[in-house]
């Protein structure tokens, strides 16, 4: 289905952008959420003359995700979760738990559970990274930890603290040896 579109849409095209995509995409998702209408000659006319409003809402969406880069910088989101003596949560970290979790420390509503992406289920505690899309142009690598309390939260990150020293120490042994392999 050719398809218009009204938003940048990551890996699929910019405004104004003429794509064809399966009819399911464009009709489940695209079409619904206001990102791309149908192509036809009439409302390809249809949209130039509304093409100023559809880049004026893409960059005041732009600016609202670089403020909330800009608040979430630096920040680490710590998820409290009851979990059994070896660390197996009684459940798992979702989305919609991350998402509200995000807005608690913002202080308002601007992170839905579809910006968050997991590379796999929380189901354990520790820190992980999630990332977080909150426009075609914008991703945010957050760091979230997972505890059953929050005296917790210091020990993890000390223990991250160690194992990344050790494993620069290891990078300059490794350096080290492979230049007198090399004489």
């Amino acid at each position: 289905m050719k398809i218009i579109l009204t938003a940048a849409v990551s890996k699929l095209g910019k405004i104004g952008d003429v794509v064809e995509v399966t009819n399911g995409y464009a009709k489940n998702f695209l079409i619904p959420s206001k990102k791309a209408i149908c192509f036809t000659a009439n409302n390809y006319k249809i949209f130039e003359s509304k093409k100023q409003e559809f880049e004026q809402q893409n960059n005041d969406d732009l600016s609202a995700a670089n403020r909330v880069k800009e608040a979430l910088a630096g920040k680490d989101v710590i998820i409290i979760e009851n979990a059994s003596d070896d660390g197996r949560l009684y459940g798992s970290v979702s989305s919609s738990v991350i998402a509200s979790k995000i807005n608690e420390i913002l202080k308002n509503k601007s992170v839905a559970k579809a910006n968050i992406f997991l590379k796999k289920p929380i189901k354990e505690i520790g820190i992980s990274e999630v990332a977080i899309v909150l426009h075609s142009d914008v991703e945010i690598r957050a760091r979230l930890i997972v505890t059953r309390s929050e005296s917790e939260v210091e020990a993890l990150l000390k223990a991250e603290r160690k194992s990344e020293r050790a494993e620069k120490k290891s990078e300059v042994a490794e350096e080290v040896f492979s230049e007198e392999a090399a004489v």
